[in-house]
């Protein structure tokens, strides 16, 4: 599980990594479309950015929004917070980033990208996995549905690398525990669908772990109820390196 902060400040990644997410993401240069939260620019964050990456144990990623153009002289200022790894819309992530070796990528699908994008888009060197973040502006937040579940079964069919899912609608265990079984590898904690508030975060983030819903399971299993086969079993680590550690390295998907 990722933890996309609702800000950039070690507060919120101390409250995150107490809950036991895998990694943090934060975030810049946020929009209406990426980022409602308008996060400003990497030069006005990077104080609190590398801050966070100092004090937490875990590795931190930056979301990088469409709020501007991203040129070589701001990637190279944004490379110099030795973040581990880097996620950004598709349509938004110029070529330069994915012929970076320096740092892993993760790429984001939205609303309106044709299915066939995603299969391309998975087959590229240079990306860690795919984030299914599907949902159109105006239906965030509202509850996951069916159709939800449909299209990121397509997406997960079509994408040969591992596919994450962006939070953007609420969803219950029962939801969590069903779209890990479809093949989900993940969770971005959207910072949209959580209260915003620090004191609560932690309560959050553990309400949405993907390790309670495998331990609700098992201990449904343990008092006889029917499984439908252990979340654990259909969940695979996506390796988001650790920048202390580790060396860098048809129809339209619409919810």
């Amino acid at each position: 599980m990722i933890a996309s902060l609702p800000k950039n400040s070690t507060s919120f990644a101390a409250k995150a990594e107490e809950a036991g997410v895998d990694a943090i993401l934060l975030n810049v240069d946020g929009d209406d479309d990426s980022m409602p939260g308008q996060y400003g620019s990497y030069d006005l964050h990077d104080v609190y950015i590398n801050d966070v990456i100092s004090t937490v144990k875990i590795p931190c990623g930056i979301l990088i929004g469409g709020a501007r153009p991203l040129t070589q002289d701001y990637w190279e200022r944004v490379m110099s917070s030795q973040c581990s790894f880097v996620e950004m819309y598709a349509h938004q992530m110029p070529l330069h980033i994915l012929a970076d070796t320096r740092v892993k990528k993760i790429a984001a699908v939205g609303a309106g990208y044709i299915l066939e994008q995603v299969r391309q888009l998975s087959q590229l060197d240079g990306l860690e996995a795919i984030d299914a973040a599907t949902t159109p502006t105006q239906a965030r937040s509202s509850p996951f549905t069916l159709l939800d579940h449909a299209t990121l079964g397509l997406i997960i069919g079509l994408s040969s690398k591992p596919v994450l899912l962006r939070t953007q609608k609420r969803l219950r265990r029962e939801d969590i525990s069903m779209v890990l079984k479809l093949g989900v590898k993940g969770l971005v904690i959207d910072p949209m669908t959580v209260s915003g508030a620090e004191e609560a975060y932690r309560g959050e983030l553990e309400s949405l772990s993907p390790r309670r819903a495998e331990s609700e399971q098992k201990e449904q299993e343990r008092s006889g109820g029917d499984s439908g086969g252990r979340v654990g079993d259909q969940v695979e680590a996506v390796h988001i390196p650790s920048a202390k550690t580790d060396a860098p390295g048809g129809p339209e998907a619409h919810s």
